[in-house]
């Protein structure tokens, strides 16, 4: 006959009556339940703030998201023939201020920048803020040319090695291009003879977004 082999039997803790036994062992049990339950959480946890600090944009995310914002919104007020919103005569402006503030977009149809970086530079405009809100805002405009130039330019040179596609928009943006270059002209003109009227005004998209970073301020 083959000898039966003596299983160890769990025992009960010492004077614990059966009852007791499996009471104790339930509340093992619950708690390493409950240290599950509680780890799983804390797992979860972790995963919601990963996803969360993945999902918040960055600054260089935000100013693009804001540009293109702006940019519709440019766009849109193009159409409807708005260049200009949110006019007003600032009554601290004297002639000085005025005549500066035409030079900072008129300028630059012959010299691009030089006049509203040396007016933001100029210790004697640091007390004109009509002379710096025109300076900062017309910069800008002319960086929004230049960005626009340069979009054109670059798309026309990746563009012109499909053959014939490339070759129709490299004529289409020879003949456009002095019509928007005078349209530019127009525009910095336009920009500065209000200027020179003592108005504040807004240009639709652009002077948003500056005030949107902290670049421009009303005063």
């Amino acid at each position: 006959m083959p000898e039966e082999i003596n299983q160890p039997k769990m025992e009960s803790p010492e004077g614990a009556s059966p009852e007791e036994a499996s009471e104790q062992e339930d509340s093992l049990a619950q708690e390493k339940g409950n240290e599950e339950g509680s780890a799983a959480e804390t797992q979860a946890d972790a995963r919601v703030e990963v996803e969360n600090v993945s999902e918040e944009p960055t600054p260089a995310e935000r100013v693009a998201s804001a540009a293109r914002e702006q940019a519709e919104e440019a766009a849109e007020a193009l159409r409807r023939g708005e260049f200009m919103r949110d006019v007003e005569i600032d009554p601290n402006a004297d002639s000085d201020d005025r005549l500066i503030a035409m030079l900072c977009y008129a300028s630059q149809i012959l010299i691009p920048g030089i006049m509203p970086i040396l007016v933001l530079l100029s210790e004697s405009s640091r007390d004109r803020p009509f002379q710096r809100y025109h300076a900062v805002q017309s910069l800008a405009l002319m960086v929004v040319f230049v960005l626009i130039a340069l979009a054109v330019s670059v798309g026309t040179f990746i563009l012109s090695w499909i053959p014939i596609i490339g070759w129709l928009v490299g004529l289409a943006v020879l003949c456009l291009s002095p019509i928007a270059v005078l349209m530019a002209y127009i525009a910095l003109v336009y920009y500065g003879y209000q200027a020179y009227q003592g108005k504040r005004f807004a240009i639709p998209g652009l002077t948003t977004f500056l005030k949107d970073q902290g670049w421009l301020k009303e005063a």
